[in-house]
């Protein structure tokens, strides 16, 4: 991978500046026990996050050269960064990027895209550490702290339209020949269930799920059982008052 320059264009104040933003992501994540800071081989930083929702977060950028159009209206050359966002419900799933790690459609808010690569990348960290509050704004971030571990499986990315599955981004097709049959569901069900099988939190899940049923149950049984009762909880003591303003009438 080649390692990545600073555009020669820049200023001596824009180099101090993305040296400052660099700096400061450094002083976050050396802060912090649960944000780890790495150099790519490209010389860029790549930054892992531990949220308070317990899951993983791995956070890289990738610059793209393109044209900017000024406040004049003049077109120039400029720099865009495209940022790679990961979650995973553990940190050997973001290690090895298996199944269970997915994309996360999150970018630095638009006021902030003029900031040097550093300073972005520490937001999105510093925002991603406390994951359980910012998922009140981001939807997306909340569906995927909520998802169990084995249905993140089936996920390619988290988007602010919903999430997007694996099977609808790459969809498996086979070349159409005599007597051949086309796709092999029975071997991608079999998998599934095999990844299913031999993950340990599997077996921690469905208990989670029966005692929620059971949860559930319970309190639908109380509402039934509540709106079964009258209004006025005890139908002896109402005639009993009636009873006695009519006998005031009399």
């Amino acid at each position: 991978m080649e390692l990545w320059k600073t555009p020669s264009r820049w200023s001596a104040k824009k180099l101090a500046a993305h040296q400052r933003g660099l700096d400061f992501l450094k002083s976050i994540c050396d802060s912090s026990e649960f944000m780890e800071l790495k150099t790519l081989p490209n010389g860029l930083p790549h930054v892992r996050v531990k949220g308070t929702s317990r899951r993983w977060y791995s956070l890289q950028a990738y610059p793209e050269e393109t044209l900017i159009e000024d406040e004049d209206g003049i077109t120039q050359p400029g720099l865009y960064w495209n940022f790679d966002v990961r979650g995973a419900p553990r940190k050997t799933d973001l290690l090895l990027l298996n199944n269970y790690s997915v994309r996360l459609c999150i970018h630095p808010e638009r006021r902030s895209r003029k900031l040097p690569i550093g300073d972005q990348l520490a937001t999105l960290a510093m925002g991603l550490r406390d994951d359980r509050r910012t998922a009140v704004r981001i939807g997306l971030l909340a569906q995927f702290v909520i998802a169990p571990r084995d249905a993140l499986i089936e996920v390619y990315k988290f988007t602010d339209e919903g999430a997007m599955f694996s099977d609808e981004v790459f969809p498996e097709y086979e070349p159409i020949g005599i007597n051949e049959f086309i796709g092999n569901f029975d071997d991608e069900t079999r998998e599934i269930s095999d990844s299913f099988a031999l993950d340990e939190q599997a077996e921690a899940n469905s208990y989670e799920h029966i005692a929620f049923q059971e949860w559930f149950d319970e309190k639908e049984e109380e509402v039934s059982l509540d709106e079964a009762v009258p209004w006025h909880h005890d139908e002896r003591e109402i005639w009993d008052l009636e009873e006695m303003l009519l006998r005031n009438l009399d």
